[in-house]
């Protein structure tokens, strides 16, 4: 499976042109993270409270196309792999045509690797076995597991 969130380009995202200043991606890309784990029955804020996170430690970002201000864009996430205390994501955005106003376009790809860590110190621990079955539906293949 694969999950989508909508998003809006609002004002604090973009540069004076009014187009998406490139960090701001980063803070979309988490937000919808945060969307797929609440989705998912596992609201960041709670692993928090119980003394989980899951920092980013890697991320590979392909730019392929501008958003403006006032962009309905979307937002995909699905699993790459699923490791004992690790994670890939692998994440696709698409908004408006900008010529046409017509259809969806790929704006940008993205891919991350997760840890499910131990706070404040950030030890790796393994994934829950609830999390993991929730997690497991959007690995691609997602008979395979990795250690």
């Amino acid at each position: 499976m694969i999950f989508s969130t909508p998003k809006q380009i609002r004002f604090h995202h973009c540069d004076p042109a009014g187009i998406v200043f490139y960090p701001q991606f980063f803070y979309l890309l988490h937000e919808a993270q945060e969307d797929f784990l609440a989705h998912i029955g596992f609201p960041q804020h709670r692993l928090i409270q119980r003394g989980f996170g899951v920092p980013i430690v890697d991320l590979k970002t392909e730019f392929v196309g501008m958003c403006r201000y006032g962009d309905e864009i979307t937002i995909s996430l699905s699993l790459s792999r699923l490791g004992n205390s690790s994670l890939g994501m692998q994440y696709e955005l698409h908004a408006p045509e900008q010529r046409h106003g017509e259809g969806r376009v790929l704006k940008l790809k993205a891919a991350s690797v997760l840890v499910y860590s131990e706070l404040p110190h950030g030890k790796p621990a393994r994934i829950p076995d609830d999390l993991r079955q929730a997690l497991q539906p959007y690995l691609k293949n997602h008979s395979k597991e990795t250690p």
